[in-house]
């Protein structure tokens, strides 16, 4: 067997199917947002604006979240030293969830290193709690939704894009007794559609 052939074909697959990534070589500028410095194929860094980013509300930028990150990155250094299960849980994530679910009215909350974590993690344990859960997830569901019901092992619909009419399709055709759940997104994050949320429910 020729494992450089086989890995090159794969990556020459990836080029023609054009589904082949570069990340791009960024620094952001603190206090600038959007703007950033672009490293790719310059000489030198050359100023660009990205409008595609989870900081919303450019929180990352304000300088209050910065002092806050300062404070604690001198009084307990950088980094957790693990995942909770090997060095515990950080004590200010600790007062986080309590805000949070303080927050929400609920009892409790639980935070995750990323959104594409928690959509997979949840997914993934609460259909496997639920014995002989049908998962129905629309077709334009993220990519970490979609790991979270593979990994779920579950059974799995998939209905057209926020098409209610074969969504109720689907779920006519399912056993009545069986545990159900259908994943969707609010604001789909790749194409910006809104869910019928209130018709879902």
């Amino acid at each position: 067997m020729h494992y450089q052939t086989l890995f090159q074909d794969a990556v020459d697959r990836l080029h023609a199917e054009g589904r082949y990534r570069v990340f791009i070589d960024i620094l952001r500028n603190k206090g600038m947002f959007p703007n950033a410095r672009c490293f790719a194929g310059h000489n030198g860094p050359k100023p660009i604006t990205v409008w595609c980013s989870n900081d919303y509300l450019a929180m990352g930028q304000h300088p209050k979240v910065i002092a806050a990150m300062e404070e604690a990155l001198h009084d307990v250094g950088a980094g957790s030293g693990g995942t909770r299960n090997i060095g515990g849980n950080t004590h200010y994530h600790i007062d986080l969830e309590g805000e949070l679910a303080d927050l929400h009215g609920k009892e409790g909350a639980l935070l995750f290193t990323s959104g594409y974590v928690s959509n997979e993690a949840t997914l993934s344990t609460l259909a496997r709690v639920l014995p002989g859960c049908i998962i129905f997830s629309d077709e334009l569901n993220h990519a970490s939704m979609i790991a979270g019901i593979r990994n779920s092992g579950c059974e799995k619909r998939v209905f057209r894009h926020n098409d209610l009419d074969h969504l109720e399709e689907l779920l006519s055709a399912a056993d009545p007794a069986a545990p159900k759940l259908i994943a969707f997104e609010s604001v789909y994050s790749m194409d910006g559609d809104i869910a019928p949320i209130a018709a879902i429910c």
